[in-house]
This record gives C-alpha cells, structure tokens and sequence, in this order.
C-alpha cells in the first residue's frame, strides 16, 4: 500500500489525478487538517466513487475532528448533523471552485405611525403592504445561489533541444540557454619503489708475461685480447698498453741444435667485465686467439685482483610510465571532483562535459638514475559547463507560454522538467564550451475559467439559465447548482454586489 499526503489545497479534481497518478491499486489517503475537502461530504463521495471507477481501494484518514464525522458518515454511521439534502447512492460531482452568488437586499420599509392612520380599509392596506414588503424583502435577502465545477484536466508532455552555452545570453527563439564554465587546478604527488637494477664495481688488474716462441718479433696493440680458460667459463682480458715480444733465441747461438728460448714481454691488463669472478691467482696460463700456443702465450706474473660489484636500484624507464599512468587517473578525477565541489546554488552540471589535461609532470630522478623510490607531481587543469536552474526555470515559462492550449493554464505544482544530455555526435555537441541538451516538461493543463467572470454571467440569472451558462463552459467534466431555498418569483441568482456581498 502506498500512502499519499495531501495539501489543505487540495481539491477533488487534484486529489483524483494524485490517485490516478500512482500505479499501486491499494492507496492510503492522509487529509490534512481544515482541509477543503470538508468542506462538503459530497467531496468524499465524489472521490469513492471515482476511485471504484478505476479500480482502485482508497482508504481514506484524517486528525480532524469534523473529517473524521465525515468519514463516519461516508462508512454509514448515522450522524445527525450531517447534509440534509444528502441522497445515498446519488452520484454528485466533486467542485472544484466553489461560487457564493450574491442575494440582494431591500432597503428599510419606512411604515407610517399608526397613530396617523386612519382605522378600517387604510388598516387593512398597510398590514398588507408590511406583508407584501415583508415577502419582497425575504425573496430578494434569504435565498442563496451555489455553484460547485470542477474542470477537466489534459495532460500535456512536450520535448525540445536546447543549446547551453558558455558566456551566452539566453534567448528563446535561438534555442539558447545561458551557461558558464567552472575552472580548476590542482597539484598531485605519488611515490613508488624502483624495479630497475645495474651492477657497478671494479674491474680486476694485474701484470702478465708475454712467451713470443716465433722466430719473428710480435707486436701487440693496446686493448688486443687474451683469454684465460677457466673450469666453468672463459675469462677475457685486454692489454693496457703496446707491447713488442722479441722473437726466441737459441740458448746456445754457437750451437745449431741448441734449445730455442721464447722471446718475453711483460704487459698490465683488465679484466673485460667488473666483478670478483676475474680475479684469478698467479702463473695461470693465458692464451691469445690469433695465435696459436706454440707460438704465442702468456702466463700471470701476479695475481690479477681488484674485481668486485654489487646490484644497485635505478630508475627503470618501465618505472616513469606506470607512475605516471597511476596518477594520471588520480589527479583527473581529483580535478573532477574539485568542479563538482565548486558548483554553486542552484548550479547543475552537465555530466560529461568536464575536461581534464596534465599541464606538467615533474620526477624526482631520471631513468637509469640510482634511486629507491620515484615521486612524480602532476599539475591537472580542469573545466566544465554549468546552467542556473533559475535560467532553465524562466525558459521555459517563457517557451511554453505560447505553446499552450488558449484559455488553459499549467499549474506550476504539476510541473515535471527533465532534462537529458545528447552527447558528442554529428549533429549534438559536448564540451566544456557549449552543450546540446533535451527538455522534456510533462504537466497537466486546466481550462482557465475566470471566477469573477462566471459569477457576473449568473447574476440574475434562473436555475435554468445558470445551469446552460455553465454547461457551457469549456471542459467541464462536474458541476452542482442550487438557489436555496426556493421562493416563488424570487428563485434567481442575485445580482447586485451591494444588497448582498459575497
């Protein structure tokens, strides 16, 4: 069951497009206190039975006193002080404006004094002109004309496009709503762990000796390799300097056969690679790859030593871009969030039209930079499009003003405004600069009856004729009308403002 709250206002014509509007068949109605409503028991009936017509069960509740006799009565209880003209079952329609008639009033009878009248026919002659007066006098002053109408509503639903732009003026016939942009910027850090990583250290140095076994002098070039073959890998070095190797020698030149003595040469040398690995002890035995052992090769004369490293923490370029990607998202909705904060009374925001940059990036170490932690600060620029409720409010007031039927009107309670954004397309626009929106007002229209209108049209006029004058008013769906109570030839509306004001 759903419950509906209504206004002190409310009539019957309201109260039913109230019910008509919910989708709920069991419906809870709560009636204000001194409401119009209870004005007339005839009010509630109208709202059961149009209720039963629809098919839907209206429970109806109040806190006053004199409703709540009301809604006893409308249950069956019997009352005494309920409408005496009221008929169960009769099927009377619900006013909505209620018109009190005037009813004239006849000046004073000024009566001679008896005591200047003479007795017998004059005697009789005045008792009958203070009858006649007296009669006059009731028929214009006592009975009371009423009318009760309630009009029919049409409901009226209607879509247009609207552009809101930034710094423009409103203007109705170019389909322009004034809007204006919202700035901001902000400043946002991060910070994050390294993952990249290099080997620094030092190369291992030593002296070898050079064993030139040729008959022919051998010259080497600084930076010429000599490998060292180890158990598990090869260890390459390079000559520090020139180095010239004579060539060998008989032991004996007197002798022929004598034993042939290599040429020698001493020469620095560097590890290729830094680290431990190339240290490696003395008179180890190295080789040369454009020569082969028996004629050239070298041997340590010291230990070559000195080669150590250790893993270092560096700014991987992979590191940069995942910051940056990382707070980028951040930053931009920061800026987002920082328009939506300065939006100010009554401002709407036009989704989708924020636009965001990064202005400047600033890291705290380059990429192969030594480092354990990267930081990164983001400038973000940002900007959207707002509109005034008030501005959208006037527009359509002034829109729809001559789009309404003629002789009806909108009640400004009715009124549903929604409010749609189209969307970057060929032929809609979004931006922070200007965008297209739609405009749907869904409302209800009510014929515009002119009360004081109506009650100079009735005035004088007999319960026949009153009746066909509102019979033809425009979209009357209800009305009641009564002259009460009846005198004979006196049974009109009355006429004159002064005899008997409303």
């Amino acid at each position: 069951m759903i419950k509906i709250e209504l206004q002190q206002t409310d009539n019957v014509l309201t109260t039913i497009n109230k019910i008509k509007a919910v989708s709920d068949e069991n419906i809870e109605l709560v009636i204000p206190k001194e409401s119009v409503l209870f004005e007339n028991i005839l009010n509630l009936k109208l709202i059961q039975q149009q209720s039963e017509k629809i098919q839907k069960t209206v429970g109806l509740t109040t806190e006053d006193e004199i409703g709540n006799i009301l809604l006893d009565s409308l249950s069956g209880k019997e009352i005494g002080y309920l409408l005496e003209n009221f008929e169960t079952g009769q099927e009377l329609p619900e006013p909505e404006k209620k018109l009190e008639l005037p009813k004239p009033k006849l000046p004073r009878l000024k009566i001679p004094s008896l005591k200047k009248l003479i007795k017998g026919p004059v005697v009789i002659l005045i008792i009958l002109v203070i009858l006649a007066g007296s009669f006059v006098f009731y028929g214009m002053t006592v009975p009371k004309a009423k009318a009760s109408i309630t009009v029919g509503s049409q409901p009226f639903t209607r879509s247009i496009t609207v552009k809101v732009k930034a710094d423009a003026s409103t203007g109705v016939e170019e389909m322009i709503l004034r809007g204006a942009k919202i700035t901001t910027t902000i400043e946002e850090s991060m910070e994050i762990e390294t993952t990249g990583t290099k080997i620094v250290g030092e190369k291992a140095e030593g002296e070898i000796k050079i064993y030139n076994r040729t008959t022919s002098e051998i010259e080497l070039e600084k930076g010429d390799k000599v490998t060292y073959k180890g158990k598990s890998t090869d260890l390459h070095y390079y000559l520090k300097d020139d180095v010239e190797i004579p060539e060998s020698t008989p032991e004996d030149p007197l002798i022929a056969e004598s034993k042939m003595v290599p040429g020698e040469a001493s020469v620095k040398i560097e590890a290729e690679e830094i680290g431990d690995a190339h240290n490696i002890d003395e008179n180890k035995s190295l080789e040369f790859s454009d020569y082969d052992t028996d004629e050239l090769v070298a041997k340590t004369k010291e230990e070559i030593s000195g080669g150590k490293s250790e893993e270092l923490k560096i700014v991987a370029e992979e590191d940069r871009t995942n910051l940056s990607n990382e707070l980028r998202s951040i930053s931009l909705q920061k800026a987002e969030d920082s328009i939506k904060n300065k939006l100010g009374m009554g401002q709407n925001l036009i989704e989708r039209s924020t636009q965001t940059k990064i202005t400047s990036e600033s890291f705290s170490a380059d990429i192969d930079k030594e480092a354990e932690k990267l930081s990164l600060t983001q400038k973000v620029e940002g900007e959207a499009l707002v509109y005034t409720e008030n501005d959208l409010n006037n527009f359509i007031t002034e829109y729809f003003k001559n789009v309404i039927p003629e002789n009806h009107y909108m009640p400004d309670k009715d009124k549903e405004i929604k409010v749609e954004i189209l969307g970057e397309s060929t032929n809609s626009t979004l931006n922070a600069g200007e965008a297209d929106i739609q405009v749907t007002l869904r409302s209800i229209v009510i014929p515009d009856i002119k009360e004081d209108e109506v009650k100079e049209n009735l005035k004088g006029k007999t319960d026949e004729e009153a009746k066909n004058i509102i019979e033809g008013l425009k979209n009357v769906e209800y009305y009641e009308f009564s002259i009460s109570p009846v005198v004979p030839f006196f049974s009109k509306v009355p006429f004159s403002d002064f005899l008997n004001p409303y």
